[in-house]
Protein backbone atom coordinates (compact mmCIF):
# COMPACT_ATOMS: atom_id res chain seq x y z
CA UNK A 1 0.00 0.00 0.00
CA UNK A 2 1.26 3.68 -1.01
CA UNK A 3 1.02 6.61 1.89
CA UNK A 4 -2.14 7.92 1.85
CA UNK A 5 -4.29 5.08 1.76
CA UNK A 6 -6.91 3.91 4.53
CA UNK A 7 -5.61 1.16 5.89
CA UNK A 8 -7.84 -0.09 8.74
CA UNK A 9 -11.46 0.16 10.58
CA UNK A 10 -13.40 3.75 10.65
CA UNK A 11 -14.53 3.57 14.01
CA UNK A 12 -16.02 7.01 14.57
CA UNK A 13 -17.13 10.16 12.21
CA UNK A 14 -17.53 13.02 14.19
CA UNK A 15 -17.83 16.51 12.26
CA UNK A 16 -18.24 19.05 15.45
CA UNK A 17 -14.58 18.30 16.60
CA UNK A 18 -11.81 19.06 14.40
CA UNK A 19 -9.11 16.87 16.73
CA UNK A 20 -10.94 13.94 16.21
CA UNK A 21 -13.27 14.33 12.60
CA UNK A 22 -12.13 10.77 12.05
CA UNK A 23 -11.21 7.86 14.31
CA UNK A 24 -9.65 4.80 12.81
CA UNK A 25 -8.04 1.42 14.22
CA UNK A 26 -5.11 0.86 12.17
CA UNK A 27 -3.13 -2.41 12.18
CA UNK A 28 0.38 -2.24 12.27
CA UNK A 29 2.72 -4.94 10.29
CA UNK A 30 4.71 -6.86 13.24
CA UNK A 31 5.68 -9.84 11.19
CA UNK A 32 7.56 -11.97 13.89
CA UNK A 33 9.39 -15.90 13.50
CA UNK A 34 9.01 -18.93 15.62
CA UNK A 35 10.92 -17.61 18.68
CA UNK A 36 9.00 -13.65 18.70
CA UNK A 37 11.52 -11.86 17.22
CA UNK A 38 11.10 -9.15 14.67
CA UNK A 39 11.46 -10.12 11.26
CA UNK A 40 13.32 -7.19 9.25
CA UNK A 41 14.11 -7.68 5.82
CA UNK A 42 16.29 -4.68 5.26
CA UNK A 43 20.24 -4.98 5.45
CA UNK A 44 20.40 -1.43 8.01
CA UNK A 45 24.20 -1.87 8.72
CA UNK A 46 25.10 1.63 7.59
CA UNK A 47 28.92 0.47 6.35
CA UNK A 48 29.97 2.65 3.07
CA UNK A 49 33.28 1.67 2.02
CA UNK A 50 35.71 4.91 1.16
CA UNK A 51 38.77 3.67 0.49
CA UNK A 52 37.83 2.92 -3.07
CA UNK A 53 36.22 5.07 -5.25
CA UNK A 54 33.97 3.62 -7.91
CA UNK A 55 35.35 5.04 -11.12
CA UNK A 56 33.56 3.87 -14.28
CA UNK A 57 30.22 5.49 -12.33
CA UNK A 58 32.52 8.59 -12.23
CA UNK A 59 32.96 8.56 -15.77
CA UNK A 60 29.74 7.69 -17.02
CA UNK A 61 27.86 10.50 -14.53
CA UNK A 62 31.04 12.85 -16.09
CA UNK A 63 29.62 11.47 -20.32
CA UNK A 64 26.27 11.95 -19.42
CA UNK A 65 26.82 15.72 -18.16
CA UNK A 66 28.84 16.47 -21.13
CA UNK A 67 26.17 15.20 -22.98
CA UNK A 68 23.77 17.37 -21.76
CA UNK A 69 25.67 20.02 -21.90
CA UNK A 70 26.45 20.01 -25.46
CA UNK A 71 22.57 19.40 -26.20
CA UNK A 72 21.81 22.73 -24.55
CA UNK A 73 24.47 24.12 -26.19
CA UNK A 74 23.20 23.05 -29.63
CA UNK A 75 19.37 23.63 -28.78
CA UNK A 76 20.24 27.48 -27.52
CA UNK A 77 22.53 28.35 -30.52
CA UNK A 78 19.69 26.81 -32.80
CA UNK A 79 17.39 29.33 -31.58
Amino acid sequence: MGLGTIAGDIKEINLKDPKRTVVMELEANNFEDADGNPISYMDNEGYVDDASPNLGGLAVAGVVGAAALAGIYLTLSAL
